[in-house]
């Protein structure tokens, strides 16, 4: 018991940063917003950076607990760091942004930078997201699954398609001719991405709360067997439970009906223990 005690927590750490992070932001975004501390260009680039720090970090969460609990170690660990670098990415081309704000001045390199840091983040995302879709729901809700994953892939290749398509002319950020007609003016194209952001989001919320739901019944079924209460909860169904009860109950009178008519007990033990069992419902 000592020994996990003294023993490093990642996730706790994490969470803790996280904490003062969120507090920090929402306060600099605060006095922005009031006019208390100026909108330089260093203050914007300030926040910004903490900003995507924070995200990262939240990225990082799961997989963090995960490592603490010795499950999934390997996967766990491959996560943190691809997230990890993802992160120094982002700051990295934060800096390269604000730096060629300053100076006023377009580049290609930027935006090639740019561009290739938002395509391995988003590959790192989608990859934690099934994976910890896979780990949350494995074998279980498999058609809800089959749906997130093919709109993941769509959702992947959508943004892929945009960002590649993403150009700099005099000075001008745009996008191609092709990418245009393919993404934004292809009703179809524009369709399918909406309905994998629909079902995403809505897929995801179903088998989760069908997931807390299981859980929340199964630890009164623990708490009501722990206080000696009569009856079983079924997992999947809240109405099941009176049923359940009802034919226990019955079982119960019915066998002390036979310990009597065998003689076992007399009149008065059969009224007080028939009176209990009644009680209980």
């Amino acid at each position: 018991m000592e020994e996990n005690k003294n023993k490093f927590n990642l996730f706790k750490l994490l969470q803790n940063i996280t904490l003062i992070g969120l507090i920090l932001v929402i306060g600099l975004i605060t006095l922005f917003a009031t006019g208390v501390l100026p909108r330089t260009m260093g203050a914007i680039e300030f926040t910004t950076m903490v900003g995507l720090a924070l995200f990262g970090i939240l990225l990082i969460l799961p997989w963090a607990n995960y490592y603490n609990q010795n499950r999934y170690k390997i996967l766990s660990l491959v996560f943190l760091i691809a997230t990890g670098i993802c992160i120094l990415l982002w700051e990295i081309s934060t800096l390269v942004v604000f730096g060629a704000l300053r100076k006023d001045s377009g580049s290609t390199g930027i935006l090639h930078l740019v561009r290739i840091t938002l395509f391995l983040s988003m590959q790192v995302i989608i990859a934690s997201s099934i994976c910890s879709c896979v780990i949350k729901f494995y074998k279980k809700y498999i058609p809800f699954q089959v749906v997130i994953y093919l709109s993941l892939a769509y959702v992947d290749f959508y943004l892929s398609t945009l960002l590649f398509g993403v150009t700099i002319g005099s000075g001008e950020i745009g996008f191609s001719s092709t990418v245009k007609d393919l993404l934004f003016f292809n009703p179809i194209v524009r369709a399918l991405m909406i309905l994998a952001v629909a079902y995403l989001i809505a897929f995801f919320s179903i088998i989760t709360n069908s997931r807390k739901r299981r859980v929340r019944n199964a630890i009164l079924a623990k708490d009501r067997k722990l206080s000696g209460d009569i009856g079983l909860i079924d997992m999947d169904d809240d109405e099941e439970e009176p049923k359940a009860k009802s034919n226990d109950t019955e079982a119960q009178l019915e066998k002390l009906k036979g310990m009597f008519d065998k003689g076992l007990i007399n009149q008065e033990e059969y009224d007080a223990k028939r009176r209990a069992i009644l009680e209980k419902m």
